[in-house]
């Protein structure tokens, strides 16, 4: 997945949490069970301040109101990030990268 720039909209309502979040993920880029062991890749996601965070740290209501942009980077590049942190140029150009699609009724 490294160098693959990609983006997909996931929406956000149609999901009851961060387990169902994995597995559309999963689904959507053909990567079943990569994502759950968090060995090789990491989600994290940036909010409306661009602040970059681990998704699952926050609770699911939350995330789903302050997300903008979900990423999956490898877990060395997240490991290099301090919490909270923007990630460098050179990682978002090299992870996926997914647009959240929220419904505002």
């Amino acid at each position: 997945m490294q160098g693959v720039a990609v983006g997909r909209a996931v929406d956000l309502t149609m999901l009851d949490g961060y387990e169902h979040l994995i597995v559309e993920l999963e689904e959507l880029f053909d990567i079943k069970g990569q994502l759950q062991d968090r060995n090789k890749w990491e989600i994290v996601f940036t909010d409306d301040e661009g602040d970059m965070m681990l998704v699952g740290d926050d609770p699911w209501p939350e995330f789903c109101h302050m997300v903008r942009r979900i990423f999956i980077c490898s877990s060395q590049d997240v490991k290099k990030m301090s919490t909270g942190s923007k990630l460098p140029i050179s990682s978002i150009e090299e992870g996926t990268v997914i647009s959240s699609e929220t419904a505002e009724t």
